[in-house]
């Protein structure tokens, strides 16, 4: 059963998943479906036979900062998304 999910994010980052989506034939739901699959239970998470590296990769380049050795020290699942951990 599918339910809506109402998620607060800037209008750049909304324009860039929408042209993602568009890219990679997907809705933007079916990414964001996948990436939470990937987040929840990263062992089974797979696209088209393809590993959970590709779901990390659908986020290349949504962060638009640079990532400091505090940052990865304060925060451990950025510091396991960054290969930290």
């Amino acid at each position: 059963m599918k339910t809506k999910l109402t998620l607060s994010i800037s209008a750049e980052k909304v324009e860039r998943i929408k042209a993602y989506s568009v890219l990679h034939q997907r809705s933007v739901s079916q990414l964001f479906e996948e990436f939470v699959e990937g987040v929840v239970e990263p062992d089974k998470a797979t696209h088209q036979g393809k590993s959970r590296t590709y779901l990390v990769d659908l986020l290349d380049g949504i962060l638009d900062c640079k990532i400091t050795e505090e940052m990865l020290d304060n925060d451990p699942r950025l510091a396991r998304i960054m290969g930290r951990r």
